[in-house]
């Protein structure tokens, strides 16, 4: 009950919220200029992630979830995160107004995953896999954790390129967390993620297609950060739950994140460089309409979400045997849409023309 309680009241804060938060983004210049890279044509308010911030530690005073830290591990860890999500935070926040060059933004992440594993002793040290021996990684594990920290931060921010599709990704992460996290008892986990879902959702009434606000790097970089150290918290805390879960319930994200790296380096281009060759705009490309290229990534999410779910609360085997099928089902959905087959090469003053373009937006690593 105090679960429901908890995301009905972040839903209502952040959904009052977040006019005011548009207001602001306004008054601060924190616009979205359109291009032919990006999916609108209109001048948008961002910074909408300010509303998720807020909503987020306004349920967190008020409910006073640090009092369910039962050990040291969860005490240092939240010292550690809200550090470290400020810094996150303010960093998306000059981001919007300001457009910062991409490398002091990684840089930034390396910061909050450091301190999350240097000050919080936040750090995966074993892995579980499936039907194998335990995998001791020693000191190994904490350059493991920041990689993890800091990829699935990039990751969550990559997918924002369409409205609500970033919000509801981490929406969906967010409720499986709870879910996972009640069923294992962990008590901080579990309300520290329905915290997060309440505000999440609450923010997704005002961006969800055809979108009011965009959540900006304030709130994509906030969400990914929180993503990926709940994620690893619930399964530091309980040595059953495999590693397999938070790879398989991030899997759009990741899988996303992976093949744009992959795509940008075979064409010669820098990882960081900004395309419109993600899923999302792939989706898009193929006529598929917006409201229906976002609730296909949502459907993919949700399903693998749930073999994650299933995998933790059933059994192994049936859980790697819906993960096959979800598998199955993503490459019928992209062989049905054709979301890799090589479009027509562009022509030379195509490929110059589309290079002025790009270079509106310099540096920006935000692909909205």
């Amino acid at each position: 009950m105090i679960y429901l309680l908890v995301i009905s009241l972040c839903f209502i804060i952040a959904c009052l919220i977040t006019p005011y938060v548009m207001k602001l983004a306004y008054f601060t210049n924190a616009v979205d200029q359109p291009n032919k890279r990006k999916v609108h044509s209109r001048i948008m308010p961002r910074m909408g992630g300010l509303a998720i911030y807020i909503a987020f530690l306004l349920g967190y005073m008020i409910f006073k979830v640090k009092g369910y830290a039962l050990d040291q591990d969860e005490i240092a860890f939240i010292d550690a995160y809200f550090i470290a999500s400020f810094l996150i935070v303010a960093t998306g926040m000059l981001d919007d107004m300001f457009e910062l060059p991409a490398k002091p933004k990684a840089l930034v992440q390396l910061v909050a995953a450091l301190i999350m594993v240097l000050y919080g002793n936040f750090m995966i040290d074993k892995i579980y896999l499936p039907f194998l021996p335990v995998i001791d990684l020693g000191w190994i594990g904490g350059i493991v954790t920041v990689i993890w920290i800091v990829g699935i931060t990039n990751s969550i921010n990559l997918i924002d390129g369409l409205d609500g599709l970033s919000s509801g990704i981490s929406a969906i992460s967010f409720g499986t967390m709870t879910i996972l996290a009640s069923y294992q008892g962990e008590a901080f986990v579990a309300m520290m993620s329905c915290l997060l879902l309440g505000s999440t959702l609450g923010f997704l009434i005002h961006n969800f297609h055809p979108a009011k606000i965009f959540m900006g790097d304030t709130g994509s970089l906030f969400l990914g950060f929180s993503v990926s150290v709940l994620s690893l918290l619930g399964y530091k805390n309980a040595a059953f739950v495999s590693f397999i879960i938070p790879i398989v319930m991030l899997s759009v994200p990741i899988f996303d994140t992976i093949w744009a790296i992959i795509r940008r380096i075979l064409n010669g281009q820098s990882p960081f460089k900004p395309d419109r060759g993600h899923v999302h705009h792939q989706l898009l490309d193929r006529n598929l309409g917006h409201v229906k290229s976002v609730l296909v990534l949502y459907g993919i999410a949700a399903l693998f979400s749930f073999t994650a779910i299933l995998y933790t609360m059933s059994s192994k085997f049936y859980g790697l045997v819906m993960l096959v099928i979800a598998i199955l089902v993503v490459e019928l959905v992209f062989n049905t849409t054709g979301l890799f087959r090589a479009k027509p090469k562009k022509g030379k003053k195509e490929q110059v023309q589309e290079q002025k373009e790009d270079d509106i937006s310099t540096g920006e690593i935000s692909e909205k």
